[in-house]
């Protein structure tokens, strides 16, 4: 712009929002745009040609102005209120005369944007309580400060709002922020509680202090409860929110605040896992478990995905109560993990649904159980149909059914070597589906059974309704039929049900003679259980049935308790 009359282009900055100003080297003003005027509060006639010093009193370092010096100049506008501005100074030229060429913004707009900017960074603006990152803030500033007497009195607890979820895809948005609100504002007028936040969409955190004793601890958790534990009502129907609760003590004046919120939530997700509205305390041990279980976890997913031949299975028989021949196999999986050796199935199997991958364990299982059958029947052995467990991750994804078909078809073994075992808890939970499922593999040939059968609490109809071809009575009835009457009543009326339906009818769990010789006295087809054996290897089974009569020894000893 040198050597140019700048001020006859001077209109062009009119569309800046900052203010421009130009200034000759006596400090008068030359020109300025639309913003600087609004700035001041002054009209061109009023301003142009003044002294700039009349409006910025500090004006006199600007002069002579550096090349892109940055300024920050106090000032005051034409009705004599302050200003404070800054920005930058550039030297050009009119004439051949040296100028400065002042873009200047208001300081205190940059300002309030740095401080809105740090609030939404501590605090969620849809409800306006503090975040994780704020609430984490807060309570670090405080055991810091030794606000807290460490004696486990004091605390932090994280709450769940149950079926908030539903309010915002529901109801929307605003409906879910105005709950938490008015939940946070409750809890707030809580004498016990000194912190309130949203460490999340649904989670609420609070500090709390109690007099220290468990009656305080239960009175106080009960006092959260009723101010977030409430129905809303959009219409005719009323939703409930439902919390969960879980705690951690501020004990340790070195835990980082972050590690006393995350065993908080740690708490609460163990708490989500049991009775609706439950309460947990964090406890060393119970995490401990977690870290042991995610490691398992690990270990499962890289197992099923590259290492399966650390997968066997083993075998329990089925004995008929009244010849003692095998009549059936139960196929039941075992991981033999590198380092740790055989890890039982009461552990791995409940992680392996949890982590959602009880299908792998199932497919690894069949294709297992397809090759042994096909290698023992290549080897001559008379084999008996082989029972396989399912789960409720099974049902619902529609996956075993293509499966199996193809499986069985490239081994050239026929569906009616197997049997397919789903318990009656999974049956109850999704009913729909498994009869589809159920209804398919007997539609291809593989019968149906009803496993753990008594424990789902489930209506006669549920079972009436499906393709059932076995139901196993729970072993946890067989087992007590001798100390209660009421296992006895029910073993009894499942065998009498059987028959009814025509179905066979398998006890679980027979370990004594006396719970064979009643199984036997009721009419109850089949008997499972370490009475005749535990889950055999493939070798031990292959001798097994070479003998068509294995049992007969037990059956004969047990047939004449009943004489």
């Amino acid at each position: 712009m040198s050597d140019t009359d700048i001020a006859d282009q001077f209109s062009s900055f009119n569309a800046l929002h900052d203010s421009v100003f130009l200034i000759d080297s006596g400090g008068l003003v030359v020109a300025a745009n639309t913003s600087a005027l609004e700035t001041l509060g002054l009209t061109a006639l009023k301003l142009i040609g003044s002294p700039f010093s009349n409006y910025f009193p500090d004006s006199d370092m600007l002069f002579p102005g550096g090349e892109g010096d940055v300024v920050e100049i106090n000032g005051r506008r034409g009705d004599g209120s302050g200003l404070l501005l800054e920005g930058r100074s550039s030297v050009v030229y009119r004439d051949a005369n040296r100028c400065c060429l002042l873009v200047l913004r208001d300081r205190r707009s940059r300002v309030s944007l740095e401080e809105k900017l740090v609030w939404a960074a501590f605090n969620d603006p849809a409800t306006r309580l503090p975040n994780l990152v704020g609430f984490c803030s807060r309570v670090g500033q405080r055991v810091h400060a030794g606000e807290f007497s460490l004696d486990g009195t004091s605390m932090v607890i994280a709450i769940s709002l149950g079926r908030l979820g539903f309010f915002a895809g529901t109801l929307g948005e605003a409906t879910r922020a105005r709950i938490v609100r008015e939940a946070g504002d409750r809890l707030g007028r809580l004498e016990a509680v000194s912190e309130v936040a949203l460490l999340d969409d649904s989670t609420l955190g609070v500090v709390v202090s109690t007099e220290g004793g468990a009656e305080d601890l239960a009175g106080l958790v009960e006092k959260l409860r009723a101010c977030v534990e409430v129905s809303y009502s959009p219409s005719e129907n009323a939703a409930r929110i439902v919390p969960h609760f879980g705690i951690s003590r501020i004990n340790d004046p070195d835990l980082d605040p972050e590690d006393i919120v995350r065993k908080a939530r740690f708490a609460l997700n163990a708490a989500m896992q049991k009775a609706i509205g439950s309460t947990e305390i964090y406890e060393d041990e119970t995490h401990r478990e977690a870290v042991r279980n995610l490691v398992v976890e690990h270990d499962l997913r890289r197992a099923v995905s590259e290492r399966r031949a650390e997968f066997w299975l083993a075998y329990q028989p089925k004995v008929d109560c009244q010849t003692g021949e095998i009549s059936g196999l139960e196929a039941l999986i075992r991981w033999n993990h590198p380092k740790r050796g055989i890890v039982g199935p009461n552990e791995f199997l409940p992680i392996a649904g949890r982590a959602g991958i009880s299908s792998d364990l199932t497919f690894i299982v069949l294709e297992q159980l397809v090759a042994q059958i096909k290698e023992w029947r290549a080897s001559g052995l008379r084999t008996v149909p082989v029972a396989f467990n399912i789960g409720a991750e099974d049902v619902r994804e529609n996956r075993l059914v293509p499966f199996l078909t193809n499986l069985l078809h490239d081994a050239g073994v026929e569906p009616g070597a197997l049997e397919c075992e789903l318990t009656e808890t999974s049956i109850v939970a999704d009913i729909r589906s498994a009869k589809q499922l159920f209804d398919q593999l007997v539609a291809m040939g593989v019968p149906t059974a009803v496993d753990d059968f008594g424990t789902g609490y489930s209506s006669l109809v549920h079972i009436v309704d499906l393709p059932v071809n076995v139901v196993k009575i729970d072993r946890s009835f067989v087992q007590t039929m001798e100390a209660s009457k009421g296992s006895n009543a029910i073993v009894q009326a499942i065998v009498a049900m059987t028959k009814a339906m025509g179905v066979v009818c398998v006890a679980e769990g027979v370990e004594t003679s006396k719970q064979l010789a009643d199984i036997q006295s009721y009419g109850c087809d089949l008997a499972q259980g370490y009475l005749f054996d535990k889950p055999l290897t493939p070798e031990d089974v292959e001798t097994r049935l070479r003998d068509t009569h294995s049992y007969r020894n037990q059956i004969d000893q047990d047939m004449a308790i009943l004489v």
